[in-house]
């Protein structure tokens, strides 16, 4: 659990002046990739506008509501790094430490976090079995995820200061009609949170910094007149090389919805001319194959129904896309019954893209 090493020559603290998700997340990628960890130890404070940012690993279809995202101008961001889904806003306050792989220790990097702010407000924070933070009350307020590489490894976390909570609760919650899916993408575990702030309205943004980095000096047994907390532009090409096209890998549509793990999706509607079963498979973000089914029908509308999986086979899981199928489907299609049978699935859809 000790910090100091004598193999360790350099402690750089970096305070984001960049509020963009692209950019600090691409920034932790840059150090992980371009900077050599071993004998350097760095701590990255960062915040965000408001945001979603999914795990590598995770479908953003039942992480959030797409379309209330859209609706509220809200970003969603895929990271490169394992774990849940979190909400971010400039409330809430993420800390990044970059080690060499051997040094890597999550459980280190919280302690000291909690010992930093529980002696500067008199806070009873503690580190859970999950790598969270949570209060005596067993309410979390950070939740931890990392990367390691060949020598490198950085562990992130958040931390809930003042977060708007209305927004988080809404945003972290998928379209209702999503319930019927096979997928084997990570879920988020759902807990109790709290701001910080709630405890003590002193514990502000830049207050957490200056703790937090005080304490991270002072554990490589650096003296207050020697630490140096250097606000940098992550975004700033000519500082950071190649940093502009990591931004742009992040922020491309087939990283944050392509890189979902392949899922299927199943919608079921009662007709007073049969039952509607539909399901699609998706992978890569689009739905790579669907069946489309009419049971206790007294007709079969065969042609109708392999001219609708037709459609829809290929076409990109976003709202645009779903769209244009949607409008030359209308209209192709005169009977009736048949136009009812696209109008709900059609509605069924477009609830979450």
């Amino acid at each position: 659990q000790r910090w100091a090493s004598n193999a360790i020559k350099d402690i750089f603290v970096y305070k984001s002046t960049s509020h963009n998700i692209w950019v600090n997340l691409s920034f932790e990628d840059w150090i992980l990739s371009k900077v050599d960890l071993t004998c350097r130890r760095i701590l990255f404070l960062w915040r965000n506008s408001p945001c979603v940012v999914i795990g590598r690993h995770q479908n953003p279809w039942l992480e959030t509501n797409i379309a209330v995202l859209r609706d509220k101008g809200v970003l969603l961001a895929r990271r490169r790094s394992g774990g849940g889904a979190v909400y971010h806003d400039l409330g809430n306050m993420n800390c990044t430490v970059f080690t060499h792989r051997q040094d890597y220790n999550r459980e280190r990097n919280l302690q000291l976090v909690c010992e930093a702010l529980n002696r500067g407000w008199g806070l009873d924070l503690s580190v859970n079995k999950h790598h969270d933070i949570i209060t005596g009350y067993q309410l979390k307020v950070s939740g931890s995820s990392s990367k390691l590489v060949k020598d490198s490894a950085f562990h992130h976390f958040t931390l809930l200061l003042s977060a708007d909570t209305a927004n988080m609760t809404t945003l972290l919650r998928p379209a209702p009609l999503l319930s019927l899916i096979n997928t084997s993408a990570t879920l988020s575990r759902r807990s109790s949170t709290l701001n910080l702030s709630s405890r003590s309205h002193d514990i502000t943004w830049d207050a957490a910094c200056s703790h937090i980095a005080s304490a991270f000096y002072s554990a490589h047994d650096i003296t207050p007149t020697n630490q140096k907390v250097e606000e940098v532009d992550p975004g700033d090409e000519g500082v950071f090389s190649g940093i502009t096209k990591m931004a742009d890998e992040l922020k491309d549509w087939y990283w944050i919805y392509g890189k979902t793990p392949k899922f299927t999706l199943k919608a079921e509607n009662e007709f007073i001319f049969g039952h509607l079963v539909f399901t699609a498979v998706v992978e890569g973000g689009a739905i790579t194959s669907c069946d489309v089914t009419l049971e206790h029908s007294l007709v079969t509308p065969t042609a109708f129904l392999d001219n609708l999986k037709e459609a829809l086979t290929g076409t990109l899981l976003w709202r645009s896309d779903v769209l244009a199928v949607f409008q030359q489907l209308e209209l192709e299609t005169s009977d009736h019954h048949e136009r009812a049978v696209v109008l709900w699935l059609f509605t069924w859809i477009l609830s979450f893209v």
